[in-house]
């Protein structure tokens, strides 16, 4: 692995998609950005696509960043500017189960990354799209769009770990 100064942490709800690019930011220095803040204003409601696209285009041009968050073919373009892609695959199950343990602890008050609004609401509609896995194959569509060599296909705490310490090491500025 090269130097990694544009990080790109993908996967399904519920994956840990934020807590571990809050992890690698204080490890690396690298900025971060949550597309979750992107996505949303107010009590759950959406953006509109272009101004979401645009906002994402505006952190890719950046020369270092990490940012988190669901991909499909429309936001692939962070895809095509990361030199590293860290595509998080867990189980449905442990991602429905870690999306009901986020609904606990934020359900009176909003995620950081998102609108003071936004607090957590539990759909049986959302947790089965988590746990059937339902919005993989959109990711998968997007990551097929790019250099499969960018991409670190990660299903395990183990594997992820061993990332970690990857880019860590190939930065020279990081603490450690």
């Amino acid at each position: 692995m090269g130097v990694m100064l544009r990080i790109a942490i993908v996967g399904i709800s519920g994956t840990g998609k934020t807590t571990y690019a809050r992890k690698l930011s204080a490890l690396t220095g690298l900025s971060l950005h949550h597309m979750d803040s992107l996505f949303w204003r107010g009590e759950w409601e959406a953006v509109p696509e272009k101004l979401y696209i645009s906002a994402q285009s505006l952190l890719i041009a950046k020369s270092d960043w990490i940012i988190e968050g669901y991909i499909d073919p429309a936001l692939s373009e962070r895809a095509h500017a990361a030199d590293l892609i860290i595509d998080l695959d867990f189980p449905g199950w442990l991602c429905a189960w870690r999306v009901i343990l986020r609904w606990l602890r934020h359900r009176s008050s909003a995620r950081a990354e998102l609108p003071k609004e936004a607090t957590e609401r539990l759909r049986l509609r959302f947790l089965w799209i988590v746990l059937s896995r339902a919005e993989r194959p959109a990711i998968d569509a997007a990551l097929a769009m790019v250099d499969p060599a960018k991409i670190r296909h990660v299903t395990s705490l183990t594997e992820l770990n061993a990332v970690t310490v990857a880019i860590t090491q190939s930065l020279p500025n990081v603490v450690g």
